[in-house]
C-alpha cells in the first residue's frame, strides 16, 4: 500500500469530499446533527465542499495517491473559518444546514469554548479514510505526515475525538487528553487531545 502524502490542490476538491462523505456517514458528532441517516448522506457532500475548499486555501490538506485517505489541518491565527472564507460556499452551507443549524451552532460554540487559549496550536480539524481503504495503514499514515510538519514547524496538535472506536488510535500516535466534555442536548462526549508540547 502507498503510504506518500500529498499536499492537496484544487484539482483533488471533489475526490477529497467524496472520501470524507464515505469516512464520516456514521460519525457520532454529524450523526447527533442529522439523525436520520438518509438526510445525513445527502447532506454531507454540501457540507464538506467548503470546509475541504475553505482550508486547502487557508490551512493544509493532505490527500493520499488516489484521496482515499484524506486530511484537513488548521494553523494559529486560522484556526477558525472566517465569514469571508466561507462565502463562496454560500448555497453548499444553505444546502447542508437548512436542517441541524441549531445543533451545529451548539456544538461549534461548545468545542470552542473547551479549545485551549493559552498556546498556539495546530488544528486537525477533520481526517477520514474510505472504508474501503480502512485496515491499509492509510489513516496512520496521513496522520503522521501532519504531525511531522507541524513539528517542523515546533508546534503541537490538537484534536477533538467524538468517535469511541478512533481514541485509542490517538493515544497510540502520542495524543494525550487534556479535556473530556459532552456536547449539550444528548450531544457526543468529546475527547480533547493534544499531541506535542506547547
Amino acid at each position: 500500500m502507498q503510504t506518500t502524502m500529498s499536499r492537496a490542490e484544487a484539482r483533488d476538491a471533489d475526490a477529497m469530499v467524496r472520501s470524507f462523505c464515505e469516512a464520516f456517514a456514521d460519525d457520532p458528532g454529524l450523526a447527533w446533527i442529522w439523525p436520520d441517516r438518509a438526510d445525513r448522506i445527502a447532506r454531507l457532500p454540501f457540507f464538506f465542499e467548503p470546509i475541504v475548499g475553505g482550508t486547502m486555501l487557508q490551512g493544509l490538506a493532505l490527500r493520499s495517491e488516489a484521496s482515499d485517505a484524506v486530511s484537513l489541518w488548521r494553523q494559529p491565527g486560522r484556526i477558525h473559518p472566517e465569514p469571508h472564507e466561507m462565502a463562496p460556499w454560500h448555497t453548499a452551507m444553505a444546502r447542508a444546514f437548512s436542517a441541524g443549524a441549531e445543533r451545529s451552532q451548539l456544538m461549534g460554540a461548545t468545542l470552542r469554548a473547551h479549545q485551549p487559549a493559552d498556546f498556539d496550536w495546530w488544528y486537525l480539524q477533520f481526517i477520514g479514510v474510505r472504508p474501503a481503504a480502512q485496515g491499509t495503514g492509510l489513516g496512520g499514515a496521513i496522520v503522521r505526515s501532519g504531525l511531522a510538519l507541524a513539528q517542523a514547524a515546533g508546534m503541537p496538535v490538537y484534536v477533538e475525538v467524538m468517535n469511541p472506536d478512533n481514541f485509542g488510535y490517538y493515544r497510540h500516535v502520542g495524543f494525550q487528553v487534556i479535556d473530556e466534555f459532552d456536547i449539550p442536548d444528548g450531544g457526543p462526549h468529546v475527547w480533547g487531545m493534544l499531541w506535542g508540547q506547547p
